[in-house]
């Protein structure tokens, strides 16, 4: 029988092999006793337990809002890591990935994204739950320069037999600070008359201190050929469904130059 955390490790890769862009960074999958970049006399768990104190007091709040939150298993389990170096040159900055283990019947499973200043003594300056759906990974690439920030690219999946479903998280970077800039909503498709992927590339800009984000989902839709009875076939083709985020020195964050995404999400609601 096939081990199931293996196969949903691997249709997690798949899917996550979404965005990129030049000058990206991709993530390493550290064991929790490998020695840490800059300060080889401590370890990832070192790391994991700044977050996870293993006491129950962690608290985390949701990128995307209170009304998102979701509770941590308990107990917690082996926590897996992903790790992305952050600045030029990694600049003694590190973003790590935890996931903390499946919560028993709910929709959604806590992936905690966790900032750590490197210098000196490995200090936590802020952690918040990034996880809109089962499963929760860094895309590729999981990190673009934005300026003198960064941006990491974060996505959630589930799928069934028929439809696979990713929510991409754009984050950035500020200072001490982790900030969500928008979500991206996609959705595969397998019937017995089509396939539809819809596929997302993100890039950075390379001017000014808040360059823009651009992001683009090339949707791509191909008939079976198969004899499916009287099931609807829709029109094969591609397009391509993209927005630019720019930022407003006014508000202090990047505002996306459409709607063209909120639409998409709309759309693929209707398939559900």
């Amino acid at each position: 029988m096939a081990n199931p955390l293996r196969a949903a490790a691997a249709a997690l890769a798949l899917l996550l092999a979404a965005a990129g862009g030049g000058h990206s960074e991709p993530a390493s999958r550290p064991e929790p006793a490998d020695p840490l970049p800059w300060a080889a006399e401590r370890t990832y768990a070192d790391l994991v337990r700044l977050v996870l104190p293993g006491d129950g007091t962690a608290d985390f709040r949701h990128i995307g809002g209170e009304d998102m939150a979701n509770p941590l298993p308990a107990p917690v389990g082996p926590v897996r890591i992903a790790a992305v170096p952050l600045g030029p040159g990694g600049a003694q900055r590190l973003a790590l990935l935890l996931d903390p283990g499946p919560v028993e019947d709910a929709a959604m499973a806590p992936a905690i994204l966790a900032l750590f200043d490197m210098a000196g003594e490995p200090r936590l300056v802020d952690a918040a739950d990034v996880g809109f759906d089962r499963f929760t990974g860094f895309a590729e690439p999981a990190r673009l320069p934005l300026g003198g920030n960064d941006l990491l690219i974060t996505s959630s999946v589930h799928w069934n037999s028929g439809q696979s479903y990713a929510a991409t998280a754009l984050i950035l970077v500020r200072g001490d600070r982790l900030e969500l800039v928008d979500t991206i909503f996609t959705l595969d498709e397998r019937t017995c008359a089509y396939e539809r992927t819809q596929r997302l590339a993100v890039r950075s800009g390379a001017e000014g201190p808040f360059p823009d984000i651009a992001a683009s989902v090339t949707e791509l839709t191909v008939a079976t050929g198969a004899d499916c009875g009287d099931a609807a076939v829709p029109e094969p083709g591609t397009r391509t469904i993209a927005a630019t985020w720019r930022w407003d020195d006014d508000g202090r964050r990047y505002i996306p130059d459409s709607d063209a995404f909120e639409a998409l999400a709309r759309e693929n609601e209707t398939r559900f």
